[in-house]
């Protein structure tokens, strides 16, 4: 859901963002303009403040001062939840995921962040409920077999190696269909074969 930004309008801004910890000023004046289609890798060495602004970016943190705009519209103070529905996802440097489900059910359940079907719906069990439901196990097959996980499919997220832990968290949060996607050091931890 969300507004639809206009050809070459930014679909995430940041404009003068601070982010202040008591006395420690972790950001200071940053400014970012995502426009669609774009790819932006924000480098800088460890403690430069990378994770702050993805953090700033995607309401983990409200800005001590500044502005971040989603589609044109202020997202200052709202949840990571609210965020995501308006098209901003992203993963976190330390991989989060529901280790104790399958890996089909976490894409699963992000899948849901865009489902048609409401509560009336689940709940009678209706003909509509029943149809978006395949729609979305087809969605959640299609993200793993795109991170090529179909194989871990049915096993539990904790018990994946690391590097298909990364790829099923990236699979997530493609699976919530974003306007904006931010991987937070997304190779953090892999070794060689499994960047590849």
């Amino acid at each position: 859901g969300g507004p639809v930004s206009a050809p070459g309008a930014a679909v995430l801004e940041a404009r003068g963002v601070v982010m202040r910890f008591g006395g420690l000023t972790a950001l200071s004046g940053f400014d970012l303009a995502l426009c669609q289609g774009e790819l932006v890798g924000l480098i800088g060495p460890n403690g430069a403040g990378k994770t702050t602004a993805f953090n700033a970016l995607t309401g983990v943190y409200a800005p001590t001062a500044g502005e971040v705009t989603v589609a044109g519209r202020r997202v200052n103070g709202l949840r990571p939840h609210q965020i995501c529905e308006l098209g901003v996802a992203r993963t976190f440097q330390n991989v989060r995921l529901f280790r104790e489900l399958s890996a089909f059910d976490n894409v699963r359940i992000a899948c849901h962040a865009g489902s048609r079907s409401g509560f009336t719906s689940a709940w009678m069990l209706t003909p509509t409920h029943d149809a978006e439901e395949e729609r979305i196990r087809k969605r959640a097959a299609d993200f793993l077999a795109v991170m090529e996980l179909t194989h871990r499919s049915d096993e539990l997220a904790r018990n994946l190696p690391y590097g298909e832990q990364r790829r099923l968290e990236i699979a997530r949060a493609l699976a919530t269909a974003p306007k904006v996607l931010c991987l937070d050091e997304p190779a953090a931890g892999m070794n060689a074969s499994e960047k590849g």
